[in-house]
């Protein structure tokens, strides 16, 4: 974990967001499943948390300086991938984007162990760390983590699970996440149904009994809110006697875990650095086994709440997901995605039940307009009859559509039909102009959403322009990871698709503007501009703000926003072990890179434009080897024995 600003990072970075911008759906309206006591199977998973395991992982890993591209790296990555082969987990090697230089040397990457589920092998939960260090022995941060992560394959990979489960240990976190950043993108850009990550960075070290009894704590963005309300209850019903709290800094925002959030995926920080002000080994040689890690029985906690958070959710009955309130024949129109082992739907709206159906939709036709929001959400009820977890809610306040062309220019102190999301929205003359603004003083969790009543684009319509005028100042160390405005638009309110990511050019006026040609011909459309930032918790008496003005859809025509797509790409090797000739599967229609290293990373055999098929490494004599392929936005690796 590394909080304070490294200026080498800052170019990375750079590096990182220079790529094309990613659509995605995400899953910020995931919800869990219902806890409400223990389980008998799985409280006798975190009882076989071993503490000498743990201990030994991290005395392993603290011999080696763990620069992310060092030859240390690679030893430990090697290792790591070693331990999760022994568990019988498929591994792989996804390569970070921290690569300085073309080298004929294989650096390590990010270790991807699979554990795959029985039912829903679509559906995944990630438990996650980093494992390299730049400047000493690194073991509070990070091998306390990695060794987490393994202790959790260790006992969860000796059972099956409904749902898939990743063992992640990242590489290149302390450079500014290039390891974990590029990973989510890949994931992104495969549309995966990622419910939830547990990132474990740093979780071994407790100043002292002066600051009370040892207590774990989490932090989480509004993205990751219901993932950290199901944790903390399932850490405290499993670990009562070491509460879980969240920071009392509201979230740890430098992590891997900020790269998920920033593609609506729900991820905790789960580490120890509610102590950190306290920890004088932070990032410095004395980040030793009695030092730097001082607390095994914290570090024995935390690894138990991951073990029991994830044992629940990937065998937990969950709720209806993707539950939206649309507009049909001038009625609410509910629906949501189908939940297993359901018989039927309650349907509530302000909280109280009004029907049931055994379909996934619903239209309440006893919907009248009072000028006030309606909620709604549904929930499951199983065939022995008993009722389940709700759905995520959704809000409707009108069935009227907005009529196009239409524009905002607020200088009548009104904001129309927009809708308005928080409540510190305010309509004045600011920096020069009469326009909507939100300011918000504090460094905490940031959500304020400007919405656009719905609206049809006939199909005779030949372009249609989202766009608007905007000043906006969010100060962050850390940004885009965790602050940023998002230009979405949706057809159902299930599925919001990005149109932009707006980080650059703060504090003036810009004009912004976003062809929305893709939705000609759709019923129902919604767009919004959604500011968005996660923070430290602590007021303060500046503020960040985001000011908007001359807001309008109109019939003409601006360029499309390009959004990045690429084939899914996976990489399978067979046989393995091999006597020669090895089969290489990625999925890609086109050709690719393919290298092969040996066991200290040198290249022996490479072809600058392979085809799935068959790969002769028969004049390489016996041994161990990495195949890389290489599709020119992602890199994987997996390792082949060569008899």
């Amino acid at each position: 974990m590394k909080k304070y600003l490294l200026f080498i990072a800052m170019a990375l970075c750079v590096n990182v967001l220079n790529a094309q911008f990613i659509d995605h759906k995400g899953n910020r309206n995931q919800t869990y499943p219902d806890v409400y006591g223990q389980n008998p199977d799985i409280v006798e998973m975190i009882n076989q948390v071993d503490t000498l395991s743990i201990y030994y992982a991290i005395e392993f890993m603290q011999m080696y300086i763990r620069e992310c591209s060092s030859p240390s790296a690679l030893i430990v990555q090697n290792a790591l991938l070693d331990w999760f082969d022994q568990l019988g987990l498929e591994t792989y090697v996804h390569h970070h984007t921290g690569t300085i230089g073309m080298t004929d040397t294989l650096q390590a990457g990010n270790v991807i162990a699979i554990q795959p589920g029985t039912e829903f092998p679509d559906e995944y939960i990630i438990i996650a760390a980093h494992y390299d260090h730049p400047d000493g022995p690194g073991a509070d941060d990070n091998a306390s983590g990695t060794s987490g992560v393994l202790e959790c394959a260790r006992i969860l990979s000796q059972h099956q699970f409904k749902r898939t489960i990743l063992y992640i240990p990242f590489n290149g976190e302390e450079r500014w996440m290039v390891g974990s950043y590029p990973f989510v993108q890949k994931c992104a850009r495969e549309d995966m149904n990622i419910l939830g990550v547990f990132d474990m960075d740093m979780i071994g070290f407790w100043p002292g009994p002066e600051y009370g009894p040892v207590t774990m704590y989490s932090g989480y963005s509004y993205i990751s809110q219901r993932l950290f309300e199901y944790y903390q209850n399932v850490a405290n019903i499993y670990l009562p006697e070491m509460p879980t709290y969240r920071f009392t800094a509201k979230d740890a925002y430098g992590g891997d875990h900020m790269c998920f959030n920033i593609h609506e995926y729900p991820a905790l920080y789960i580490g120890d650095i509610e102590y950190q002000a306290q920890n004088p080994h932070y990032h410095h040689p004395s980040d030793t086994i009695g030092a730097g890690f001082n607390c095994m029985d914290l570090a024995q906690g935390f690894v138990k709440a991951v073990v029991a958070a994830t044992a629940e959710l990937a065998d937990g009955w969950l709720p209806p997901q993707d539950f939206s309130v649309t507009v049909q024949n001038e009625m609410p129109y509910l629906s949501w995605s189908p939940s297993s082992n359901t018989s039927f739907y309650l349907v509530y709206k302000d909280d109280e039940m009004i029907g049931y159906t055994a379909e996934t939709s619903y239209v309440d036709d006893m919907f009248w307009v009072d000028g006030e929001w309606h909620k709604y959400y549904v929930k499951p009820v199983h065939p022995d009859s008993w009722a389940g977890p709700q759905s995520n809610m959704d809000s409707i306040i009108s069935c009227e559509p907005l009529h196009i062309p239409a524009s905002y220019d607020f200088e009548d102190a009104t904001a129309g039909n927009l809708h308005l999301y928080n409540e510190n929205w305010s309509i004045e003359q600011f920096k020069n102009r009469f326009c909507l603004v939100a300011k918000t003083y504090t460094r905490d969790n940031i959500l304020q959403i400007i919405e656009t009543p719905w609206f049809s684009i006939p199909e005779t319509t030949e372009d249609v322009t989202f766009g608007f005028t905007m000043n906006r100042n969010i100060p962050s160390i850390w940004s885009p990871y965790n602050a940023g405005v998002y230009i979405d638009v949706t057809t159902d309110r299930k599925n919001w698709h990005k149109l932009d990511f707006v980080w650059d050019q703060q504090n003036r006026w810009n004009e912004y503007a976003f062809s929305l040609n893709d939705y000609i011909g759709e019923d129902y459309v919604q767009v919004r501009i959604r500011f968005e930032a996660s923070g430290q918790g602590n007021t303060t008496t500046t503020y960040k703000y985001m000011a908007v003005d001359d807001l309008y859809i109109n019939f003409d025509h601006q360029d499309v926003n390009e959004v990045f797509v690429e084939d899914k790409f996976n990489l399978s090797i067979s046989p393995n072990p091999s006597k020669g000739i090895v089969n290489i599967a990625t999925g890609l229609e086109r050709n690719y890179s393919v290298a092969v290293y040996n066991m200290i990373g040198v290249r022996v055999l490479s072809d600058n434009s392979f085809h799935d098929g068959t790969l002769d490494l028969t004049a390489l004599p016996s041994g161990v080897y990495f195949i890389s392929a290489d599709n020119g936005t992602d890199r994987l690796t997996k390792r082949v024995v060569i008899k």
